[in-house]
C-alpha cells in the first residue's frame, strides 16, 4: 500500500487551530461548572413537616370561609360556627408550630390574637349580639388574620397544599 504523504501545514495554522481547541475546551469545562455547582446549590425552598403543612392549609381554609361569610344569610349560628372553625385551626397551628419549634415570637402575637377571638366568641349568644359586636368580631378575626399572616405566607412556600388567601367580597 502505498503511504499517503501528508501535506505540511504553516506552523500558524496549527497554533490557531490548537489555541481554537484551548478554548472551546476551557468554555465546556466552565458551563459544565457552572452547570454543576448551579444543580449541587442547597435549595431555598424551606421544607416543613406534614402535620405543619395540613395545619397551616386547615388554618388559612377557615380563614377564607370567614372572610367570605354573609353574616346576614347565615345568622349567629353561622357565624359562630364559622369563627370556631377558626378558632379550631388556628390552635391547632399555634399547637403544630410550637410543638416543633417555629415561629418562635410570632406565635406569641397569634396566641394573644387567638385568646381575644375566644372572648368574643363567647360573648355572641344571640342574633342582637352579633348586631350590636359586628365590630368586635371583625377586630377580634382581623387581628388573628393579621398575626397568622407572616406563618402562613412563610409556610406556604414549602406547602404547596395551603391555599391562598382570600379577598373580602367588595360591597
Amino acid at each position: 500500500m502505498p503511504a499517503v504523504a501528508r501535506r505540511a501545514e504553516p506552523a500558524c495554522c496549527a497554533r490557531v487551530r490548537s489555541g481554537w481547541f484551548i478554548t472551546a475546551a476551557l468554555v465546556c469545562l466552565i458551563l459544565s461548572g457552572c452547570a454543576d455547582s448551579a444543580t449541587s446549590a442547597p435549595s431555598t425552598t424551606p421544607t416543613y413537616s406534614v402535620q405543619l403543612c395540613e395545619a397551616a392549609a386547615s388554618y388559612q381554609t377557615a380563614a377564607n370561609a370567614i372572610i367570605t361569610l354573609d353574616a346576614g344569610e347565615v345568622g349567629i349560628e353561622g357565624v359562630k360556627k364559622a369563627m370556631l372553625d377558626l378558632q379550631t385551626g388556628t390552635n391547632n397551628l399555634i399547637a403544630v408550630a410550637g410543638s416543633q419549634n417555629q415561629f418562635g415570637a410570632q406565635l406569641g402575637e397569634l396566641q394573644a390574637a387567638s385568646a381575644a377571638l375566644n372572648t368574643t366568641i363567647a360573648g355572641l349568644n344571640d342574633q342582637d349580639s352579633l348586631s350590636s359586636d359586628i365590630g368586635k368580631i371583625v377586630a377580634s378575626v382581623s387581628a388573628v388574620e393579621q398575626a397568622a399572616k407572616p406563618i402562613v405566607d412563610s409556610l406556604r412556600t414549602g406547602c404547596p397544599a395551603v391555599p391562598p388567601a382570600a379577598i373580602p367580597p367588595t360591597s
